[in-house]
């Protein structure tokens, strides 16, 4: 899961060349033409439709300089942002700046670690808020299954909840790990098994925005519990261990 990035859309100038004399008429049917356009495309960003209505399925036209590009959003806190996950890290990152509204962001991860390396992944989850009225919530959820144990396992689980200079509004982190040994690997059934309960549970993580975060928590320790006893049921997996790790945020740091 992923959070949607913002597409982005330049239109091209058209330049008149007209004598002298048809300045003036050039000029206000180039104004007639940017007026009828902003009311056939309007503000909303719906696509033109001949009957002069809007629609929604696809980005409208806009009129901008070449080479234009949107300002980056402004970063309204007093540290700097966190860094990309890097590797097999997983990130829920959830930043509301605007009043009265609901940034929601869960990131679900499953990594399959079977080279005997040495586990250092990362699952994070960060909740920021600047604004009046507002929420902020950050879930990211990450199983990480080892097979062929190696010499180093340091895994790294972390989430922060932070309202800045915000009245009423609410951030809301939770981070939650699995790190699990399966051993010299798992039978065909075992696999299946996992394969379906990890469908169920990234399809839990698309419908996150009405459950409350007690809930959310306690269904994520269900299924750990329920990899848990998947994986211990397998004869195959042999001399295996397992840690979890959990950690949540909950408005915890006010800054003003």
């Amino acid at each position: 899961m992923s959070m949607v990035p913002q597409q982005l859309m330049t239109g091209l100038w058209r330049e008149f060349r007209g004598k002298a004399r048809h300045g003036a008429v050039a000029l206000a049917a180039t104004a007639a033409l940017l007026a009828g356009l902003t009311g056939a495309w309007g503000p909303d960003g719906g696509t033109y439709r001949p009957d002069g209505k809007t629609g929604s399925t696809e980005a409208a036209l806009r009129i901008v300089p070449a080479g234009w590009e949107r300002p980056a959003r402004r970063w309204a806190f007093p540290f700097d942002p966190p860094a990309a996950p890097q590797g097999d890290g997983n990130q829920a990152l959830a930043v509301n700046t605007t009043d009265d509204s609901l940034t929601y962001s869960a990131e679900f991860d499953l990594v399959w670690a079977d080279d005997g390396k040495p586990i250092a992944t990362r699952n994070e989850a960060y909740a920021f808020a600047n604004c009046a009225g507002c929420t902020a919530v950050a879930v990211g959820f990450q199983v990480v299954l080892v097979e062929h144990q190696p010499d180093v396992i340091a895994p790294e689980n972390h989430s922060a909840a932070v309202n800045y200079n915000c009245v009423e509004c609410h951030t809301h982190a939770l981070a939650s790990q699995l790190v699990l040994t399966v051993g010299c690997g798992l039978s065909d059934a075992t696999m299946e098994q996992l394969s379906a309960l990890w469908d169920e549970i990234d399809e839990y993580g698309k419908n996150l925005e009405d459950v409350p975060l007690s809930g959310i928590q306690a269904r994520l320790e269900a299924y750990k519990a329920q990899i848990i006893a998947i994986v211990h049921a397998d004869p195959k997996a042999t001399g295996h261990g397992g840690t979890t790790s959990t950690e949540t945020g909950t408005g915890k740091f006010p800054i003003t």
